[in-house]
């Protein structure tokens, strides 16, 4: 046992070090140089978004800024942090600038709590730190002698994850929820870390040092201490929360498969038939769709359950197309399938690339176990990608009411469908950019904005914080007992003009 002993803590010490001489791995501006450019090459091949959201001119500038810059070595991070302005002036939130492969890995160390807005204040809402005196409700004021919102706004403008164009909720939310993931990628990891803090109801500012913790660790802590605070309910799952105005929540919380080898998505559609059935069975008249944090998926899942509320056929996209580079990134020499396959999926199109053959594709509503009640919708910044597809359009028929803040991604469509993540040669950076720009089949005399904008914006308060309400749920369910309902459908709801691109 004690042999065992010394070689783990071995094992330990070897792995610290290794990740401390990746951390501190300097680069040549020959180095540097070549693995910008190699990025800006494959960005201008493949992805179809390029000069979308900010113009190609700008895009060029902002590229020869940062390449001129590169005059001097630089360590791992701080070329990171170099090359994440590039990846982010896309303004897509499809496209992910991430560290090489194991620089994230069971020796990080994350900080330990998680916070949540009230207004312009930071709050404690979950603790998993050693210092159990740091209860729910605690402000927080500074982390490193920096302030919690210069933080997070850094944070939200190095990365555009799940955002799409100048829309901020995605960003907001994303940095917000995930904080200790973002801090540990853009600052690295840390053994510790020094607060400024306010207790709940004490106007005392007080400091302290915590320890940071390992991923393992936070999730065994969060469950041990707030595991019955934590949202269990599965994905398609259907709750009655009000019998008297006959009113359930269908969960919605993924559109990706169930199943890792279901290619057909059978076992989405057979829970999503069974959730309809038992809406039917109950009488249902009131569902409310929570898809609040559902960050898409695949498209044919979001289709099937616009097919249970959408009045007539319908396409969910009107174009799909991809730059001419990226069929070699879709055709490969050990599949020799694949050239049939992508002849069969896509052809040329007038711009020098390729459309797709199946964008035309159209869904016949449910008749059996279709919902013909009202349908009260609950997003939020992380309501991204195939879930904005949903909400769209139903948007565009004319039905629904949005309870809570703007989708992460725009209304017109984004830029997704197949992906390739790039390496950068020397550094080991890996980019991940979508290949498909997809379109939605909406009109855009129909959207409420450039995403999908809530009828009803609600935000937390103190209140909710402390007795972790689902506050939004909460207020849409005053709306249904008043009676409220935005959209009864689109014959009865006049059109209104909106732009479908985002500010510059």
């Amino acid at each position: 046992m004690i042999k065992i002993g010394k070689t783990l803590r071995l094992v330990g010490l070897f792995t610290s070090l290794v990740y401390q001489i990746s951390f501190a791995q300097v680069f040549t501006p020959a180095q540097t140089r070549a693995d910008l450019s190699y990025l800006k090459r494959k960005l201008d091949l493949l992805h179809p978004g390029m000069g979308y959201y900010t113009p190609q001119p700008r895009m060029e500038h902002l590229y020869d800024s940062l390449y001129n810059r590169l005059t001097s070595p630089v360590n791992y991070l701080t070329f990171f942090h170099h090359v994440s302005p590039l990846v982010a002036a896309l303004k897509d939130g499809h496209t992910n600038l991430n560290h090489r492969r194991n620089y994230i890995g069971k020796n990080t160390l994350f900080f330990p709590f998680y916070i949540r807005l009230v207004e312009s204040q930071y709050f404690i809402s979950h603790n998993v730190s050693a210092d159990t005196s740091l209860q729910r409700g605690t402000e927080l004021l500074t982390i490193n002698g920096r302030l919690v919102a210069d933080l997070h706004r850094e944070l939200m403008n190095t990365d555009h994850s799940g955002s799409d164009g100048d829309n901020l909720t995605g960003r907001r939310q994303w940095s917000l929820v995930q904080f200790a993931d973002y801090y540990a990628a853009w600052f690295g990891s840390a053994d510790s870390i020094k607060l400024t803090y306010r207790l709940a109801g004490d106007s005392l500012i007080r400091q302290t040092r915590i320890k940071c913790l390992t991923l393992h660790d936070f999730r065994t802590t969060i469950q041990s201490r707030y595991g019955v605070e934590l949202d269990q309910r599965p994905n398609l799952s259907v709750r009655v929360v009000d019998t008297l105005t006959h009113t359930a929540v269908l969960r919605i919380s993924s559109f990706m498969g169930l199943k890792k080898k279901d290619p057909f998505q059978w076992a989405f559609n057979r829970r999503l038939k069974r959730a309809f059935k038992q809406i039917r069975h109950e009488n249902i008249q009131n569902l409310v769709v929570d898809m609040q944090g559902n960050g898409g998926g695949i498209v044919v899942n979001s289709a099937r359950l616009l097919r249970y509320w959408m009045p007539k056929s319908f396409r969910i996209m009107e174009h799909e197309e991809m730059k001419r580079g990226a069929r070699a990134e879709l055709v490969t020499r050990w599949n020799p399938f694949s050239a049939l396959n992508f002849s069969l999926q896509y052809r040329a199109d007038n711009r020098g690339g390729f459309a797709s053959r199946s964008a035309n594709r159209r869904y016949r509503p449910r008749h059996r176990d279709a919902f013909a009640g009202n349908l009260y919708f609950l997003l939020n910044g992380a309501s991204f990608s195939a879930t904005t597809s949903v909400l769209a359009k139903t948007l565009d028929a004319g039905m629904g009411t949005f309870v809570g803040e703007a989708s992460g991604s725009a209304y017109w469509g984004d830029f997704a469908g197949h992906f390739k993540t790039v390496t950068l040669p020397n550094s080991r950076l890996q980019v991940r950019i979508p290949l498909k720009k997809l379109t939605h089949d909406v009109d855009s005399e129909r959207s409420n904005g450039f995403t999908i904008e809530p009828d009803f914006t609600i935000m937390r308060s103190f209140d909710d914080l402390m007795t972790n309400r689902d506050y939004v749920l909460d207020y849409t369910l005053r709306l249904i007992r008043e009676g409220v309902v935005v959209r009864p459908g689109l014959e009865k709801q006049p059109s209104r003009n909106r732009p479908l691109q985002a500010s510059r």
